[in-house]
């Protein structure tokens, strides 16, 4: 297993997980049940997503992807 994404954004991680797993790929989200024991203490970077070794560098194309906004939802008008 390798880490592709670390950050503390709960719903971003979501996401990612998400489209990552829409191209078949086995993924964990660690970290999640920090979430409640946070508290007041600010913590960064505890959620993590980590893929099968074979997976990683199709997982951080998709990761890059959607940081360049490929995945984002146009206005029609």
């Amino acid at each position: 297993m390798i880490e592709v994404y670390r950050g503390s954004d709960y719903f971003e991680a979501q996401l990612l997980k998400g489209l990552i797993e829409q191209d078949g790929l086995q993924v964990f989200l660690n970290g999640t049940a920090l979430q409640g024991g946070l508290g007041e203490v600010p913590a960064l970077g505890h959620l993590s997503i980590t893929v099968n070794d074979a997976d990683a560098e199709l997982a951080g194309e998709i990761i890059l992807a959607y940081e360049r906004g490929d995945y984002s939802l146009e206005d029609e008008q």
